[in-house]
Formats: structure tokens, C-alpha cells, sequence
């Protein structure tokens, strides 16, 4: 009777310990998926202030991003100055190359005033492309143009494109499947031109931009996704976007893509097989609005070819494997 009493509490104990490894295993695992949801990645450069990406998936297969710079005390955008290069292969690890042009290296220019780039990769050299003031107001604006033959620079400034002087705010700079390159520009009133091929000289009148609606105010963009043309901007309010046929449109307005960051001025870029949302926000990593950080989203497309609405996450993209 006894064998058969401590035989049982033998299997009643062993059936508990059982029980006992499975929850901690399972707790185990909660802990681990609830730590893997809320790794955060964005922003994705933190140990110094970046503004107005704009990504790139170059010959070398590597994603590259060129961004302003925003000073730690600033209180306005006139001390933006060194834009910079930074490069990475899974989405999360970025290199920081360094300054790649700065003020001081435009002969032509004031102090600072070196705001949002765009970049291109043409006639076997590289290219950024810069909003840049001649003597430190934005009604003197150029957009000025820079060289180097390879993408983490130094960039050499060549002058600035000819024949629109004035307010050249946010350049956007987009090759099509053949060749022709196109530059996107304005404040309030959107504008394009195609370009020469020496990328200093517009080769065509400018034409204002039709995107059915009347909400643009910066930051223009432009991005083909299975053979539609895709405008994009900042609205002062978020980025919204509309489609055409055509990158001179005219554009069907499609609405928002991420309505509820008011600092939007973004580019998007297909990686290995999956596309990205660049942006700046001011509201991490204790920013402000003249202190704002470089992020990342997953960017998704409806079968009609529509762009999913974007929300801004701590958590962003994960790493590529």
C-alpha cells in the first residue's frame, strides 16, 4: 500500500514539473516575441540629427540615403548645413560615410542654408542635386549641382542648374526607363522640367504639375511602380500622392500615404524584392521641429496599384537576413 502511495505522488510530481518547464517555456516565448515586437528601429540614425532622406539602391547593391543636417541647438532651418552619406545592406545597420558637401565648399553660396538633396546616379558619376541660398535668404534660392565618382563622396559643387532662379525648394531628380531625367521642384505651386543631359541646364519651359487637388506645399517626389508614375509631396500636413500615366501627368489625386506626420518629406526605394517609406519626424528621440530624425517604413501596394496608408512606428523595419 505504501509502494503504491509513493508510486503515485512519484507520478503526480513528475506530471507537475512537466507542467511547471511548459509554462516557463511558454512564458518563455511570450517574453521573447513581446520583446521581439517591440524592438524599436526607428529612428534609424540617432547619434546625430538627420533630415530629408532621400534613398537610393545603387550599382553596388547597397541602400544609400542622402540627408540634411540639423543642428542639435537649432531654432530655425537656416543653420541646416553637411549634407551626409550613409549606406547599409539589411535595412537597420547604416554606415555613416561622413560629410559629403558642405557650405563652406560652394563658392557661390551663403553659410548654412543647405536644405533638402536629392541624388542620381548619371553618365557613369553621381550626382546630388541641392536647394542652397546665394546670400541667406529663401527668396535667392539656386539649386545647385555636385559631383563624384564614387556614392560616398566627397561631392565637388559645378554651379547651379540655369534658367529658374528664385525660390528652388526641395529638388527631386528622376530618371525613366529611357534615360530622360526629370527635376520636380517648387513651394506652393509645383513645377517640373526636363533636364539636360549635363544636368545643369533645364531643356524644356518648366510646366506647373496638375495633381488634382490644390494641397501641395513641398518636398515634391516621383517614383514608377509597375509602369505608373507616382507624384508624391508634403502637404504641410503629411504626405499625400497622386497617379499618372505619364511624369509630366497629368496626375489622378489618390490621397494620403502618411497623413498624420506633419514633417513629411520622404523618398521610397524596392530592396531586395520589398519596398521602403523614408521620412523625418521630430517627435523621437528628443527631437523637435528643427531637430529631426531619419525613418523607415514598410511601404505596400493594393493589387489596383494604390499605396497603403503609412503610420509612422517606434518599431519600423526589421532587420534583412
Amino acid at each position: 500500500m505504501k509502494f503504491k502511495i509513493s508510486l503515485l505522488f512519484f507520478v503526480i510530481t513528475l506530471v507537475s514539473c512537466k507542467n511547471q518547464k511548459n509554462q516557463t517555456k511558454e512564458k518563455q516565448a511570450e517574453k521573447l516575441e513581446v520583446s521581439v515586437k517591440k524592438q524599436e528601429n526607428n529612428p534609424v540614425i540617432r547619434h546625430i540629427r538627420t533630415a530629408d532622406p532621400s534613398a537610393h539602391v545603387w550599382e553596388d547593391g547597397k541602400v544609400w540615403m542622402y540627408t540634411s543636417r540639423d543642428a542639435e541647438d537649432a531654432v530655425n532651418y537656416n543653420s541646416m548645413d553637411g549634407y551626409r552619406a550613409f549606406s547599409s545592406t539589411d535595412m537597420v545597420n547604416w554606415t555613416d560615410h561622413g560629410e559629403v558637401l558642405h557650405s563652406k565648399n560652394i563658392p557661390w553660396g551663403a553659410k548654412g542654408w543647405m536644405w533638402a538633396p536629392t541624388a542620381i546616379y548619371k553618365n557613369n558619376k553621381y550626382y546630388l542635386l541641392y536647394p542652397h541660398s546665394v546670400k541667406g535668404s529663401k527668396d535667392d534660392m539656386r539649386c545647385g549641382v555636385a559631383v563624384s565618382d564614387v556614392p560616398q563622396g566627397p561631392f565637388k559643387d559645378i554651379g547651379w542648374i540655369k534658367g529658374v532662379e528664385g525660390q528652388w525648394l526641395d529638388p527631386c531628380v528622376f530618371t525613366d526607363d529611357d534615360g530622360k531625367t526629370y527635376l520636380y521642384w517648387g513651394v506652393r505651386e509645383p513645377k517640373m522640367a526636363l533636364l539636360k543631359d549635363n544636368l545643369l541646364e533645364l531643356a524644356e519651359t518648366p510646366r506647373s504639375i496638375v495633381y488634382g487637388a490644390k494641397n501641395f506645399f513641398e518636398a515634391s517626389y516621383m517614383h514608377k511602380y509597375n509602369g505608373k508614375y507616382y507624384y508624391s509631396y508634403n502637404a504641410g500636413l503629411g504626405g499625400f500622392y497622386a497617379m499618372g500615366d505619364s511624369p509630366y501627368g497629368p496626375f489622378e489625386y489618390k490621397g494620403a500615404i502618411n497623413p498624420k506626420q506633419r514633417q513629411d518629406h520622404h523618398s521610397i526605394v524596392e530592396y531586395k524584392g520589398q519596398h521602403y517609406f523614408f521620412y523625418h519626424w521630430q517627435g523621437w528621440n528628443g527631437g523637435s521641429k528643427f531637430r529631426r530624425n531619419t525613418c523607415i517604413e514598410y511601404l505596400y501596394y493594393n493589387e489596383d496599384g494604390a499605396i497603403q496608408e503609412i503610420n509612422a512606428t517606434k518599431e519600423g523595419v526589421q532587420k534583412i537576413k
